[in-house]
């Protein structure tokens, strides 16, 4: 049941910022999308134990961490930032797994997977809040100019 609410929410939060969004929206919901993938991918490869550091799941979300990361410094807003500093708590997961492999499975899950969520929302935020400046102002650039 969990699998299908959050693939649901994928599939609208995503469509909603392609079909709505602007450039960064668009970038962000493509690369989330991607990465989504890529996680089906590497759970053939690798069984979802969560009793040791994953590193295909520690790929994953270093990449998309380096793209939340590139869009945040280049788009003209702000909610990218919380995609940053939401992803690194998942990367934090990885190094405290790592350090520490005596960290309860179901706790180093919850540290992976939690963000998944909040990422989703605030992109759907992130995408109402663009329509909402395209109303009022008529424009809104999605790129800073340096």
């Amino acid at each position: 049941m969990r699998f299908v609410f959050y693939v649901s929410l994928l599939a609208l939060c995503s469509l909603y910022a392609l079909l709505r969004g602007g450039a960064p929206e668009r970038t962000i919901a493509i690369s989330y999308f991607a990465t989504w993938i890529l996680d089906r991918w590497v759970h053939y490869f690798t069984p979802a134990e969560y009793a040791e550091m994953d590193p295909g799941h520690l790929v994953i979300d270093f990449i998309i961490w380096i793209s939340f990361f590139i869009v945040a410094m280049r788009a003209r807003r702000f909610w990218p930032l919380c995609l940053v500093s939401l992803q690194t708590i998942a990367l934090v997961a990885h190094t405290a797994k790592l350090m520490d492999v005596t960290i309860v499975p179901r706790a180093y899950f919850v540290m992976q997977y939690a963000v998944s969520y909040p990422v989703l929302i605030t992109l759907a935020i992130g995408t109402y809040c663009h329509q909402r400046r395209l109303k009022i102002y008529g424009t809104d650039p999605p790129w800073r100019n340096s």
